[in-house]
Order: structure tokens, then C-alpha cells, then sequence
């Protein structure tokens, strides 16, 4: 058995750049898993991708599968044979799957249950040869591309023409076809800076040979180069490159060879929104935008360039030629857009669909705006401000600005209300009430902007799932998951002290539909137990206080009594009081129809007056408590009395008055621990 490293590369035409380093990853993972299923031992796995290839290297391959022990149990020896002594049916069918004509090859062995006939033999291990192809074939079928192509006459499907193909053992070409197209130790360097053909003589020197024709085979390599060449340009300019992470991976996936550049643009177009500039620059252009100390947009620009020039200066002064008339479009639709009102935009939205069966955004804007005055009566913010706000949120969705520019909805609506003369807040509330729009992403900064995000979100979610479309593990086209998020996170970090069933109940009457509500409501508590998790909190404790009685609807109390519960449970006590509430709910786990109050004429002993004593003054107590870590204190502070009450008193008494007076105390007990959470859910 040897070792050598492997080769395996598709070259194609342009890749996609968004998904390039995507593909790259999953090849990786599904070879290194294919190897694995069949026991090839290996050292490594990597993988290298540019705009035209997909490659892996395989380090230290083994060539040989191991032998491997078979062993097949067959019939009993008692049916074995007939009273003959001729092989049964059952004796036959099993020697001839096991491809034996001589039954002395089969072994007896004894078992509790009787004796039985068994075929072991050893299977010779399979060389690397005869089983690679296979590998790279299932790899290449389990990459996540969406739509696959067939190009020529060949009935091959990738997600773009594949032109070439490596296959290498060492320094031996393996046969193989992929694609239509026989394997070969041939590759090509740069589209412009390299000439001919590349022979790749070692998988080792893979990387070595291509960037010796211009060519960064490795992604992350590649993609430092891009950002050390930007660092660069920092020192040198004195400012700040913003790094877009998703930006510089797309450019990272466009060049082979990356070369920064820095251009220019005249500083008048600076008198348009900055989002506007930076969104020609960037989904246009592909360039990263300059900032100065105080975070101001300068009037320069990076480019990475997939060419090392002889004359940088004109693929500069090109890369300037072009984003020219693209902000100039920008300005023109700034200019343009504030010559109508955004009430008179606001009429043009009776003709945008929101959704099929829940009518335009038009109607959308009105259960807004409603809604959004009822999230802000209950907050305590202006209702005519929230109700303005909402009403105007989605009228910037007809401008010409945002038709060349979606990602910059909501933002120049808020633009566009200031220049209309709205009240500040309300435009601040327009431009935010998106956010937040990804995991980590800002909240609403006013309390305005934070009723109307949630009024956006809600009618959206409570409308889907109406209509019986809520996400699935494959379609979520609304993004209610993420909306779901959003509404957590602001009523959470924003301490907002709403009911959040009374909210989707009031957006449910908006619709007119009696649409029911119950549905997204569990669905908003799923998400946060989720959104727990993430934050490697335990599930038990996300599970005690949805088992509570008190607030649940609340979402910022019921994250306070989260992390009170998280921290009391490391405190001394914890442990005796949760296995009390766990007693507690045990006993009265079948006393649902149990109603009334205890009758202290019925007490027996002192251990039961004392308890039934100490349920008022807790009470009392918890009443004035104004937060839950003193909540749980003056609980824990039961657990003598309640020690002793299970010392002393027998619950289940055989007088049926008794009994069922003592499940009353109890029951009173429990309800005290249920306004913070159901102790007995933690573990």
C-alpha cells in the first residue's frame, strides 16, 4: 500500500461569482466524505477556486481500500438440512448469495438461541483506481447549484461549460471521462496574462504552476492579497476602505490575479445620498467606497482589477469613464423623485402587489399604519406619528431611485420625507423601519421606527400564515424568519413593555379575514426559543417560564425572567427548589379541575397553618418585588416551609375532604412559582 497526493480539476467558463467559494467548500466536504465512506485513508483535503475552475487536492491518498472481515449469518443448522440430509431451500439461497458451491466453507456457531450457519471471508480492498471516478462523480452531483446547464451535444449538466479536466495520482494521469471530456494533466494560467497550455507534471506543483502564469489558485490566499493590497492603500490615501464582506468575496471570485486600483469621481455628485453612491459603486461596479476620520464619503473609490497593466493610469481613468454616467443616473433619480410628493406616490402603490390574496401595498400601508399607532399607544409614543410614519413607509417603493436601487428601500423614503417637510422622527422611522434586516444587524433607532418595523413585520407574518403559507424547511420567500427575528430582538433589547398576542390579535382584525392568530403566535415563541439556543442557552430554561402563567405575552418580561432563572439556577438553593417543583407538579399533575381556595378550619398540623400562613405574605412580597431575581429570592425563601409541609403532612389523606383541601394549598403554592416560571421544567 503507498501513498500519493491527488489531483482533481474542472476547468469551465465563468463561474458564479456569488456562489464560487460556496461550490469550493461543498466539493471539499463531499469528497473528503466520499473517501471516508469507502475507507481511504488521506492526510488532507483542499480546495482551490477561480471565476474559470474548481479544483482539490488530496494529500497523502492512499491507493488501497483495507481488506475487509465479511461475515453473514445464515439459517439455523436445524433447518438447515432436511431429515435426508439434503440442503434445504434456505440452505441453498444462502450459499448461493454468498457465492459458494461448497457448504464446508461455512462455519457453525453456537448462540443462546441455537446453533447457526455463518460465511466469513475476507473481501480484498478495492484500489483507488477503479472507485475515483465514482468519488468525483458524486461529489460534483451534490454541489448546491440551483439551475445546471447542458452545453453542446454532450448530455452533461454543470453550472457552466466545463472545458477541461484533471485527474492525477502522483504523476499518473487516471482514466477517467467527465463531463464528456477524457482527464488529462493539462490546465491554462491567465486568460490575458498567460499563453498555451500548463502541464501539470505533479499534483504538487498544481499551485506553484499556476501562479507562475498569473493565477491564485487558492480562494482565501487570493482573497488576503486582495486585503492587504487595500490595508495598503489605507496608509497611503489616509483613509478608510469600507469591506463589505460579502463584496469582497464576490471580487475575490472574479479575479485571478488581483490588483487594487484607486479612482476617482467629481465631489459634486457628493449632494446626492451617500446610500445611493455607494449602491452605484458597489451592485454596479464592484468597487469598495472610501470614508474619511469622521465617516464622510470621499470622492474615491478601489476597483480590483484581474489585469497587472503596463499603464494603471488608463485602466484608472476606464474604471472613472464608467461610474460616471452611473451616478449620474443616481442624481438625476434623486432629483426626479422629489418632484412628487410621497402621498402622490403613495396613490401609485394601489397598482404594486404585495401578495395575491393579500391585495396591494396600498392596503398593506393602511393595516400599517393602524397597526403601528396601536404598538405605539401601548409603548406610550406619539399614535399620530406612528400612524403618519406607517402610512408613507412603502411609498418609496415606486420612485425611480429604488426601482434602479431596491436595497435602498426604506432609506430614501426617509430622504424623500425630510425634503417633504415630515416631522423628523417620523422620516428617521421611514428610512429604519426595515431594520433590523439581517442576524446582528441595528434595531430602530426611535420609538416610532421601532413601532412601525413591528407593524411591518407582523402584518406581513400574521397575512402569510392566514392564507396558509408559513415557511417550510425549503420556501420562505417573505423572509418570515428573519421578520420573525426582528420582532423578537426589538421588543427584547428594546425593553418594550407590549403584549405581542394583543398585537397579532389587532392585525388580525386589520385583515378582515378572521384570520386566527394562535398559529404565529407559537410560531414567535419557536423562533425565540431558537434564538436562545443560539446563544447557547439551555432549553429548559426557555421551557420554565413558557410553563408560566404570568406575562408570557410580554416578550421583554419574559426574557428578564430567562436570564433570571439562568442565573438563579447556579445559586445554593436552586437545586432543593426546583426538586420541589418538581414534587409540586407531580402531585398535581391530574388536578386540572381542582378549583377553590384551602379551608384553614381543616388543617391538621402546624406544618400546614404555617404554609398556608406564609401564601399571603409571599404574595405580598412578590407583589412589591420589581424584578424577577428578587421574585426567585423571596420564593426561595418558601423552602423551608414547603420542606417541612412534605415532612409532616400526608397529601394524599384517605378523607377525601382532607385530601382534596391539602391539593389546594399545594395548588396555591405552585401558582405563586408559576407568575415567574414552571420550576419543575428545569433540569
Amino acid at each position: 500500500m503507498e501513498t500519493r497526493d491527488l489531483l482533481f480539476e474542472i476547468q469551465t467558463e465563468e463561474l458564479p461569482p456569488k456562489s464560487l467559494n460556496k461550490l469550493r467548500q461543498q466539493l471539499v466536504r463531499s469528497v473528503a466524505d466520499e473517501l471516508n465512506k469507502l475507507n481511504f485513508a488521506f492526510a488532507e483535503v483542499q480546495g482551490f477556486a477561480t471565476p474559470r475552475r474548481l479544483a482539490v487536492l488530496v494529500s497523502a491518498l492512499t491507493d488501497q481500500q483495507p481488506d475487509q472481515k465479511v461475515e453473514r449469518k445464515g439459517p439455523a443448522v436445524a433447518a438447515a438440512w432436511d431429515a435426508d440430509g439434503n440442503p434445504t431451500k434456505a440452505l441453498q439461497g444462502f450459499a448461493r448469495s454468498c457465492g459458494i458451491e461448497d457448504l464446508s466453507q461455512l462455519e457453525q456457531e453456537e448462540t443462546p438461541k441455537g446453533t447457526w450457519l455463518v460465511y466469513r471471508s475476507v473481501e480484498q480492498g478495492k484500489n483507488i483506481r477503479t472507485v475515483i471516478s465514482d468519488v468525483f462523480t458524486k461529489a460534483l452531483a451534490a454541489l448546491p447549484i440551483e439551475k445546471r446547464m447542458r452545453w453542446g451535444a454532450s448530455r452533461s449538466e454543470f453550472v457552466r461549460p466545463v472545458h477541461h479536466v484533471i485527474l492525477m495520482y502522483g504523476s499518473e494521469i487516471l482514466d477517467a471521462t467527465f463531463f464528456g471530456l477524457k482527464s488529462s494533466n493539462i490546465t491554462t494560467g491567465h486568460r490575458f496574462m498567460s499563453t498555451g497550455d500548463i502541464t501539470i507534471s505533479n499534483p504538487n506543483d498544481y499551485i506553484k504552476a499556476l501562479q507562475d502564469h498569473h493565477v491564485i489558485a487558492d480562494f482565501e490566499a487570493r482573497q488576503n492579497i486582495i486585503s492587504q493590497q487595500l490595508a495598503d492603500i489605507e496608509q497611503r490615501e489616509n483613509a478608510r476602505i469600507v469591506i463589505d464582506p460579502a463584496l469582497l468575496e464576490e471580487v475575490t471570485a472574479l479575479v485571478e490575479w488581483p490588483v487594487a486600483l484607486m479612482g476617482s469621481f467629481d465631489e459634486t455628485f457628493l449632494s446626492v445620498p451617500e446610500e445611493a453612491l455607494i449602491s452605484a459603486m458597489k451592485s454596479h461596479q464592484r468597487y469598495f467606497h472610501m470614508i474619511d476620520d469622521s465617516g464622510k464619503l470621499l470622492p474615491r473609490f478601489v476597483t480590483i482589477s484581474n489585469i497587472e497593466s503596463n499603464n494603471p493610469t488608463a485602466v484608472i481613468q476606464g474604471n472613472e469613464r464608467v461610474i460616471s454616467p452611473r451616478l449620474t443616473d443616481a442624481g438625476f433619480f434623486f432629483n426626479q423623485d422629489q418632484k412628487t410628493s410621497l402621498d402622490d406616490h403613495l396613490a401609485r402603490l394601489e397598482k404594486v402587489v404585495f401578495q395575491a390574496e393579500l391585495g396591494t401595498y396600498r392596503e398593506k400601508a393602511g393595516r400599517i399604519s393602524e397597526l403601528a399607532a396601536f404598538i405605539a399607544g401601548q409603548m406610550g409614543a406619539d399614535q399620530n406619528d406612528a400612524r403618519r410614519a406607517g402610512l408613507l413607509c412603502k411609498a418609496d417603493l415606486v420612485t425611480d431611485m429604488v426601482g434602479e436601487f431596491p436595497e435602498l428601500q426604506g432609506l430614501m423614503g426617509g430622504y424623500y420625507a425630510t425634503a417633504g417637510g415630515e416631522k423628523a422622527d417620523v422620516a428617521t422611522a421611514i428610512a429604519e423601519h426595515y431594520l433590523p434586516g439581517f442576524s446582528g444587524d441595528v434595531l430602530p433607532s426611535n420609538a416610532i421606527g421601532q413601532a412601525v418595523a413591528m407593524a411591518d413585520k407582523l402584518d406581513t407574518l400574521v397575512g402569510l400564515f392566514g392564507i396558509n403559507q408559513p415557511p417550510t424547511g425549503s420556501r420562505d420567500p417573505f423572509a418570515l424568519r428573519r421578520q420573525t427575528l426582528g420582532v423578537i430582538r426589538i421588543c427584547i433589547e428594546k425593553g418594550l413593555n407590549i403584549d405581542i398576542l394583543e398585537v397579532l390579535q389587532k392585525a388580525g382584525e386589520l385583515y378582515q379575514k378572521d384570520f386566527d392568530v394562535t398559529p404565529v403566535f407559537d410560531y414567535l415563541l419557536d423562533r425565540m426559543a431558537n434564538w436562545y439556543q443560539d446563544q447557547q442557552l439551555p432549553a429548559d430554561v426557555f421551557l420554565a417560564v413558557r410553563g408560566g402563567q404570568e406575562n408570557v405575552t410580554n416578550l421583554s418580561s419574559f426574557n428578564q425572567r430567562v436570564r433570571s432563572i439562568q442565573a438563579f439556577r447556579s445559586q445554593p438553593q436552586a437545586e432543593s427548589l426546583i426538586g420541589a417543583n418538581k414534587r409540586l407538579a407531580n402531585i398535581l399533575r391530574k388536578t386540572d379541575k381542582l378549583s377553590g381556595e384551602a379551608d384553614a378550619s381543616l388543617f391538621e398540623s402546624e406544618a400546614e397553618s404555617a404554609l398556608f400562613a406564609s401564601l399571603e405574605v409571599t404574595a405580598n412580597l412578590l407583589a412589591k418585588a420589581d424584578n424577577y431575581e428578587s421574585r426567585l429570592q423571596i420564593l426561595a425563601d418558601l423552602q423551608p416551609i414547603i420542606d417541612r409541609y412534605f415532612e409532616d403532612v400526608m397529601v394524599m389523606a384517605d378523607d377525601d375532604r382532607i385530601r382534596t383541601n391539602r391539593l389546594l394549598t399545594l395548588k396555591a403554592v405552585q401558582s405563586l412559582f408559576l407568575t415567574v416560571a414552571d420550576l419543575s421544567e428545569l433540569q
